[in-house]
């Protein structure tokens, strides 16, 4: 930035600062005259702090300033920053980022060096959670075992890359209590983020959030592309591909699950009204080997401090129709919750879930619908039906208290328990 035009840009700020209700004074610098073209605006410099001058009361107006005598200048204009409109605020930063080293040199706390010193914002989440499932493994070193209790550490990074352009990942690693090993720390999400002429994209490891859920809930290892666009109705498409969270698990029938899917998937979220949301969504691997999926629901905020979400789906893949007599599986989830705890100290939230799925619909149990992995193999929406009841608190700022009963069965004969409850602390920084 040229000294010149650093000093015009002090000087807009500096008026806007001054403003027309200061009474201007007579000739605060011997060497400026009244009749001078700039003698309005110096004496508004002048009265609002932002120069003062030389020693011998002059102003030297034609002596080129060195970058110091600039850097003094914008100091005395960020100490009256919070006088300033938009316009002047956002000059101000320009030329602190222009005048950076000086302003430190003179002892002036400067937030742009700051930031650009570290870019990147990290929050993190722990989780320490105890699982109890109904039906015990019956092989391996926890047979018999109905408990289970684990931590789980996410560490999260938004960092700027440019206008409009954002970075965002996530570390995350999970391991057993009083254990001496954990799952190995990975990245599972890092993406970047932005919009272009009025659509918005993600690219790279990304969440992909799909309705209200029920056919994905998924934040891990989806590596591609998902675009989007509009407002009350907003359409988002994703092409990714899922591979190690696949690699070396076998399906309900033994079979060793591909490793290397590719997925297509949709979504749109009609916002009918400040109240009542509308979404439909679709999803389906390459070879609709194992999903080709549609669903739509809805969620509803008018009743005051409750929240309703339903969803009806159905999978029309091979295995779908392999397991549930060649016809697709289907499956409902809804849910009624009352407030809900956030991360004010003392909020709290009940909800009560019900869920129904025929064999087949999730048949790789990929989804994490509601966050509960059972050691049995039982899948969160394959051949379940049942309630959930749900508690949470948040016992001190930032830090919520969850308790979750699971009643459920399996939906073909209604005569395999499958409860399982979990009760966790998650607490974030």
């Amino acid at each position: 930035m040229k000294r010149q035009t650093a000093m015009a840009l002090a000087a807009v700020f500096a008026m806007s600062v001054a403003g027309t209700a200061l009474a201007a004074p007579a000739n605060p610098f011997v060497d400026v005259p009244a009749k001078h073209w700039a003698y309005d605006s110096i004496n508004k410099l002048a009265q609002a702090g932002v120069i003062s001058g030389y020693g011998d009361g002059t102003y030297k107006g034609d002596r080129t300033l060195t970058r110091y005598e600039v850097a003094t200048i914008v100091a005395k204009a960020m100490a009256n920053s919070d006088k300033a409109d938009a316009a002047s605020k956002k000059e101000i930063e320009a030329l602190k980022a222009e005048f950076g080293t000086e302003l430190n040199n003179l002892g002036v706390r400067v937030d742009n060096l700051e930031k650009n010193a570290s870019k990147i914002k990290f929050t993190g989440e722990v989780r320490e959670r105890y699982e109890w499932d109904k039906n015990a493994p019956t092989t391996g070193a926890n047979a018999g075992d109905k408990t289970d209790m684990k931590t789980r550490v996410r560490i999260s990074m938004t960092a700027p890359i440019d206008n409009n352009v954002t970075f965002k990942g996530r570390l995350h690693s999970e391991s057993e209590w009083g254990s001496s090993t954990s799952s190995e720390a990975k990245i599972d999400q890092a993406y970047i983020t932005g919009t272009i002429n009025g659509v918005g994209y993600n690219f790279g490891r990304q969440p992909v959030l799909l309705g209200q859920k029920l056919l994905s809930n998924n934040t891990q290892y989806n590596d591609g592309l998902s675009l989007s666009a509009g407002k009350d109705i907003k359409v988002t498409g994703f092409a990714f591909k899922k591979e190690e969270a696949f690699s070396g698990l076998k399906d309900a029938d033994g079979n060793a699950i591909k490793d290397n899917l590719n997925f297509a998937a949709g979504n749109i979220d009609f916002k009918v009204n400040k109240n009542l949301n509308i979404t439909a969504s679709y999803i389906a691997d390459q070879d609709e080997l194992y999903y080709k999926s549609a669903a739509a629901g809805l969620k509803y905020t008018g009743w005051k401090d409750f929240t309703v979400t339903g969803e009806f789906g159905e999978n029309d893949s091979y295995k779908a129709n392999a397991k549930n007599g060649n016809d697709a599986s289907q499956a409902w989830a809804s849910r009624i919750k009352y407030k809900g705890a956030t991360s004010q100290a003392h909020s709290y939230g009940l909800y009560v879930s019900y869920r129904k799925a025929e064999a087949g619909f999730d048949p790789v149990n990929w989804n994490d619908f509601s966050d509960m992995t059972t050691w049995n193999g039982d899948k969160e929406m394959d051949n379940v039906k049942g309630v959930d009841y749900g508690f949470e608190y948040a016992l001190f700022k930032n830090g919520i208290m969850r308790i979750q009963y699971n009643d459920l069965n399996d939906e073909k004969t209604g005569n395999i328990d499958k409860s399982s409850m979990f009760a966790e602390l998650i607490y974030s920084f």
